[in-house]
């Protein structure tokens, strides 16, 4: 880590902030950095590397801009975190401490999907959903990039499939995919044997029980201990009724469409954001202009 400290009277910490994050910034990052197995910038390097300085007030002016669009996209953020937990509450009331009902195993509601896409057969703009994209404790899979750069085979996913991170389950990264895509085959995609079964296969599988199962029965590995998918098929589930089922679909299918909206929406305003740092910071922009997209 390296601590930057802002001399105040030439540069705003949080216009410094904004400048660090630049795509521009970045690539300049890339061009210095050294090492293959841990690359890393070498202090004397980062030094080197200039970035635009306009006038303090204009600074501000810049960092007041594009501190709203952080501040929309940290309410979406609160707001995606306040529906998870209403869905886990939900799930916990309905079935986690249920001791009635026809209880089955999750191969009798789910099924992994196993079809592997070469490189070569991957379009560049495909999303790719990589381990890293992938938040801990959280359904929403916001994240990912184009598939422009993968060199080895992924796994191909479609929207509404299950992403569950098998390597050290415990991290617990597990997620509803918005888009078809590909994802790393450290990774295992659920499908539900029905759309009814959605909601329900996906609280199960990210649930902290089933987690903590597929954490004690992990293979063991030296450093990648992963979760076994042949075990986990016969984790036991209380299966609800046609009913219940129905009943808890009312209370979690919309609020899987609002997360859905949120992830969209996050992404959208990040997208702005990134295109509107350079033109601001590149460009006289007066401390009272007022900016459109």
């Amino acid at each position: 880590m390296v601590i930057l400290r802002c001399d105040d009277e030439k540069v705003s910490p949080l216009y410094l902030y904004c400048a660090l994050r630049s795509k521009e910034f970045l690539l300049n990052v890339n061009g210095f950095k050294s090492g293959v197995a841990q690359p890393q910038l070498p202090i004397k390097d980062l030094k080197q590397i200039e970035i635009p300085l306009p006038p303090l007030p204009v600074q501000r002016r810049i960092a007041d801009i594009l501190s709203a669009y952080d501040d929309l996209i940290e309410n979406n953020r609160r707001r995606i975190a306040i529906l998870e937990e209403t869905a886990r509450l939900t799930y916990r009331k309905w079935f986690g401490e249920a001791e009635q009902g026809r209880t089955a195993t999750l191969g009798e509601i789910c099924r992994e999907v196993r079809r592997g896409v070469s490189p070569d057969a991957i379009a560049p703009d495909t999303p790719y959903i990589g381990l890293e994209h992938m938040p801990r404790r959280s359904i929403s899979l916001c994240e990912w990039e184009s598939a422009q750069k993968v060199s080895s085979t992924k796994l191909a996913f479609e929207a509404g499939d299950i992403l569950f991170g098998k390597i050290r389950p415990y991290f617990h990264k597990v997620g509803i995919a918005l888009v078809d895509g590909v994802v790393s085959s450290d990774a295992i995609v659920i499908k539900p044997n029905s759309t009814e079964l959605l909601a329900y296969v996906l609280m199960t599988v990210s649930s902290d029980a089933f987690v903590a199962a597929a954490s004690q029965g992990m293979k063991e590995g030296s450093k990648m201990p992963r979760a076994d998918w042949k075990q986990l098929l016969r984790y036991c589930v209380v299966l609800p009724d046609a009913e219940t089922l129905t009943a808890f679909n009312k209370v979690l299918n919309p609020i899987l469409a609002q997360l859905k909206t949120l992830c969209f929406s996050t992404r959208t305003l990040a997208a702005a954001r990134d295109m509107l740092l350079p033109r601001l910071m590149n460009n006289n922009l007066k401390e009272n202009e007022d900016v459109y997209l």
